[in-house]
């Protein structure tokens, strides 16, 4: 059953109209049984009024899990958030049976609408919705994408938003049509806008129950893409009851927001946001155009009689299976494998040194992107001697690459804290100050901090 980020429903403004045209709520209570029945359901109702409803691509085949970025800071904010909407959901069931005047009422007084449009209603349209599927469609994806978002923008920080990308979700509303509004989904968009931004390199864990039944990781980009080109499939389409306006609003918003705390350095960049995934592709296409000038020049030189000779040397077969093995353990975020994985690595190479001097040692260190993860998801398993090694064996090959600085403030924090080399530790977060240039305020205060250490750290007694 397919989850996107959340689905606004929308409802006739002329729902709360009696048919002679009074306010219902001016009506005698007692009322045919056939006229209570045609307010039942609120998707029916939609039908009837002309919002007649079509699945283009089934709804809820995919149910997101979560992600596999750690979080720096316990969720609160977007616990609290899910909670109220349950709340607000149980009190409406409770008070109303979610059919009759009394469910009218809520949606008339509660929903936004170009008729009704009091600034509140922008707040209060969010806790209110058309049935369980509708509220458990909207929460799963706000318990998976919101804690991280959380986490980037803070707690304050991420309430404003939420509560900012709801009423602008509405106002994009009120441009497409008069129907009223319900629904988190604009809010909750807004909060996948966001986590596009901030973690397309993340991993979606999902259950799929379509073509396939399983548990698959989804790109996290893919995984809102799609999302947002259904939505953009569905707007394209017509006829249904769900507000797409609404979700792109969110969307741009989200996005937007998000895009400038990171340009203008509100946010601290890091390597999982939709920056550093740019800066990789231009530095490939670097690389590759590099080569590509490499071989047109040796072109340009045919008639020299001189033979060029490029030496590569062999790599062991274990060595060639124990590195792939570990990249297939990175690409596929299996943390509980890697630290094995890496000492099958380093044994490997270890032993084919013994047999050939002429391998290099740096065989034992991958791709930069590939190494650098490896060496995160070493200390985040407390494997911190492998770690140091990780992290040493990245400098050792990517000593200009554009994260060296923080890579030697992540080794030397091993270093000091936990491995007692801390002299040794003083060069690098003298270089790794001197690299960052306050660029990185977060990691430039961490080395002075780890430098105060080390000054405070009393010096070993040496034996006689």
């Amino acid at each position: 059953m397919e989850q996107r980020p959340g689905e606004c429903r929308e409802i006739p403004a002329a729902l709360g109209r009696s048919r002679k045209g009074g306010d219902y709520r001016n009506r005698p209570r007692a009322r045919p049984t056939r006229l209570r029945s045609e307010h039942r359901d609120f998707c029916r109702i939609s039908a009837r009024a002309g919002y007649a409803v079509r699945r283009l691509i089934p709804s809820r085949v995919i149910f997101p899990i979560g992600t596999d970025r750690p979080l720096q800071r316990p969720t609160l904010i977007n616990h609290l958030l899910v909670l109220l909407n349950l709340f607000a959901f149980c009190i409406v069931v409770v008070g109303t049976g979610m059919q009759g005047d009394a469910y009218e009422w809520v949606v008339e007084t509660f929903g936004v609408s170009r008729e009704h449009h009091q600034w509140w209603r922008f707040i209060t349209y969010g806790f209110i919705h058309s049935g369980p599927m509708h509220l458990i469609g909207n929460l799963v994806v706000l318990w998976v994408f919101g804690p991280n978002v959380e986490d980037r923008f803070g707690r304050l920080g991420y309430l404003v938003f939420y509560i900012c990308g709801g009423a602008i979700a509405g106002l994009a509303h009120l441009l497409s049509g008069p129907a009223i509004v319900i629904g988190a989904s604009g809010a909750i968009s807004a909060v996948t806008g966001a986590f596009l931004v901030l973690f397309p390199r993340t991993v979606v864990r999902t259950f799929i129950f379509f073509f396939l039944v399983g548990f698959f990781n989804i790109p996290a980009i893919w995984f809102i893409c799609f999302a947002i080109a259904r939505d953009a499939l569905g707007a394209g389409m017509g006829g249904s009851n769900v507000s797409y306006a609404a979700h792109f609003g969110g969307y741009i918003f989200g996005f937007s927001v998000a895009m400038l705390l990171l340009v203008t350095g509100v946010l601290a960049r890091e390597d999982y946001d939709l920056f550093y995934m740019f800066r990789q592709i231009r530095r490939r296409q670097e690389m590759q155009n590099a080569i590509r000038d490499a071989q047109q020049r040796l072109r340009a030189e045919p008639g020299k009689g001189r033979e060029v000779v490029i030496e590569v040397p062999e790599v062991p077969v274990e060595i060639a299976q124990a590195r792939a093995a570990l990249s297939r353990a990175i690409s596929a975020n299996d943390r509980t494998s890697l630290p094995a994985l890496y000492a099958t690595l380093l044994a490997a190479v270890e032993a084919g040194r013994k047999i050939n001097a002429g391998i290099p040692q740096s065989l034992e260190v991958l791709s930069s992107r590939a190494q650098l993860d490896l060496a995160n998801r070493l200390f985040e398993a407390g494997e911190r001697a492998s770690a140091a090694r990780a992290y040493r064996g990245f400098l050792s090959l990517y000593e200009k690459d554009a994260e060296s600085g923080v890579v030697r403030v992540m080794l030397a924090l091993l270093m000091v804290r936990y491995l007692e080399q801390q002299q040794q530790a003083r060069s690098l977060l003298e270089s790794a100050i001197a690299a960052l240039k306050d660029k990185d305020l977060e990691h430039t205060e961490l080395a002075r901090s780890l430098l105060s250490e080390i000054d405070r750290t009393p010096a070993k007694p040496t034996g006689a």
